[in-house]
């Protein structure tokens, strides 16, 4: 006959318990490192995405005035921004799923996004042209240099130091 069966089951060992979390603690680390690099420096910046490429080319405090001139314009910064356009975007639905289609309509409201766009360009090359005529000519060189330089690199490079 066979004795009593040991129904107890497998204990792991202080040793492995020790390495199997040191292991996963590691991990956790070793991923953590990864994701925080790829945010920091995988992502476009916001800045890099949306700006026209000669503010990209521009020292951070030359953008910096640039952005709060735009701000002030809109009221607001982005969320200013983002209100007016989805005002206009808006209307530029409504237009699209109106019946009987109206054309006119359609025009109007397509003819305001791209006012409240063009507002925003506006200011912004305005407040370039100030920029630019308080720097010396050495500082309007070495921005014609970056300038050219991401020109040659092309569309997919426009990264700067401070991005």
């Amino acid at each position: 006959m066979a004795g009593p069966r040991d129904t107890t089951t497998p204990r792991m060992s202080r040793k492995l318990k020790g390495i199997f979390i040191g292991s996963l603690a590691l991990n956790l680390v070793l991923v953590g490192l990864f994701v925080g690099a790829g945010l920091r420096h995988g992502a476009p910046s916001h800045t890099s995405m949306r700006a026209d490429v000669l503010v990209r080319v521009l020292e951070g405090e030359d953008r910096r005035a640039i952005g709060k001139a735009v701000k002030e314009a809109q009221g607001g910064g982005r969320a200013a921004f983002w209100a007016a356009q989805k005002t206009a975007l808006e209307a530029v639905s409504g237009a699209l799923k109106a019946d009987p289609f109206d054309a006119a309509r359609l025009e109007a409201a397509l003819a305001q996004k791209s006012a409240h766009l063009r507002n925003t360009r506006d200011v912004a090359e305005e407040a370039m042209l100030a920029r630019f005529s308080a720097m010396t000519p050495a500082a309007r060189v070495a921005v014609a240099e970056r300038l050219d330089a991401a020109l040659e690199r092309g569309p997919n490079s426009f990264k700067t130091k401070d991005d």
